[in-house]
């Protein structure tokens, strides 16, 4: 009789989604010869995958940016391979522990009730998490979507709205207010840098700044967001580190991410709490064998779906290289990351504007508008939900 076992992939987002997709399209057909049964487990809180590189559209408009068209059902895309289709589960739930130990995965069910995972083979995919569900998952993403309705009407009305953060993700967000509010309502971008952008040269982020401006949004230097609580009225009172509070209609924070990380065990984490990985090879060394970190919350690189593009094929090398070795199914060679100083960063300001780089190359903006900014590149969705972005290992 054989052994069952597991290979669990904890998230389903892009890092983890991606690792199982890889999983089972170069890795399992591998093993299927062995005298052992492998089983892919994928947990996540949510049964959509949600192409968030959207959300500052979505903010302002979600007839712009459907729901039906940015959130896809995670199993949909693995109906594609019938001859797994008993070796793959997908469990609902938020994941509490890991014993790296006793190698058991415990996680709190969608539906109630607690379930523990032995695993044979752990890839640890869950990402980060910011400080708001209108940009990443905080649970299901029913919650997401709500929170998104909610603010498209509130943004109906409002006066005054302050986005607290100068990275990309601020200053698209700041575009799309400024273009779709067109003068209705006072638009302000804090920073508390002396510059747009940690990636691009302060000849982009100054050219982003006038982007902006144009579009009539304000951009505040040298000054922290501390936070923001609802007063009685319903306003947001923004708390500055200069001593101010600032009250306005709506404040969207889009600064400081947190890695989902809160499950590990201490020494399996760095001081960040991103997952101690090792920047070559993707493997956790410290967590024993067959342990692995893909996406943002492996720490190993600046994050960003052009990066996991680069460490996705070297984690799929060394699991294969792994996996296969042990149970004797032939050989795959290992393979080391070596992560890219290019400056690569696209911004759309709005729909028909945006500043960017490519491998250090400056990019236009009607490029950057077209590329990204028509549609926040949601024609790149399928190849990840269905897996063809790793059609060959």
């Amino acid at each position: 009789m054989s052994d069952t076992r597991n290979i669990v992939v904890l998230g389903a987002s892009f890092g983890g989604l991606s690792a199982a997709h890889y999983t089972v399209r170069h890795i399992l057909p591998k093993l299927k010869g062995s005298s052992e049964k492998y089983i892919l487990h994928l947990v996540d809180q949510s049964t959509h995958f949600w192409w968030h590189h959207g959300a500052p559209r979505a903010i302002v408009s979600v007839k712009d940016m459907k729901h039906s068209q940015y959130f896809a059902p995670i199993m949909d895309g693995f109906s594609q391979y019938s001859e797994f289709k008993d070796s793959i589960v997908f469990h609902q739930g938020t994941i509490t522990n890991v014993d790296n130990s006793a190698r058991i995965v415990t996680m709190q069910k969608a539906e109630g009730g607690e379930e523990t995972l032995s695993y044979y083979a752990l890839v640890i995919g869950t990402g980060i998490k910011s400080p708001t569900p209108l940009t990443t998952y905080h649970g299901d993403h029913t919650v997401s979507q709500k929170a998104l309705d909610a603010m498209n009407e509130k943004l109906a009305t409002a006066k005054e709205v302050v986005v607290g953060g100068g990275g990309p993700l601020g200053v698209e967000i700041a575009g799309e207010l400024g273009s779709y509010l067109s003068g209705k309502a006072k638009v302000t971008l804090i920073t508390s840098n002396d510059k747009l952008f940690d990636v691009l040269r302060k000849s982009l982020a100054d050219k982003a700044q006038k982007q902006l401006e144009k579009a009539g949004v304000k951009v505040v230097y040298g000054v922290r967001v501390l936070g923001s609580e609802e007063g009685p009225d319903g306003k947001a009172n923004v708390k500055l580190d200069n001593g101010e509070t600032m009250s306005v209609d709506v404040y969207i924070p889009a600064v400081g991410v947190t890695p989902n990380t809160g499950f590990l065990p201490e020494s399996l984490k760095t001081s960040k709490g991103y997952v101690k990985a090792n920047a070559k090879t993707m493997r956790v060394d410290e967590a024993g064998p067959h342990v692995y970190a893909v996406g943002d919350v492996a720490g190993v690189n600046k994050g960003g779906v052009m990066n996991l593009f680069d460490t996705i094929p070297v984690f799929g090398a060394n699991m294969s290289h792994d996996l296969l070795a042990e149970a004797k199914a032939g050989t795959v060679a290992e393979r080391q990351y070596k992560m890219g100083n290019q400056e690569t960063q696209l911004v759309p300001v709005g729909k028909k504007t945006g500043v960017g780089a490519f491998n250090g190359w400056s990019m236009p903006a009607f490029f950057v508008s077209q590329f990204k900014g028509k549609d926040y590149m949601v024609g790149q969705m399928p190849p990840i939900t269905q897996g063809t972005k790793w059609s060959k290992a």
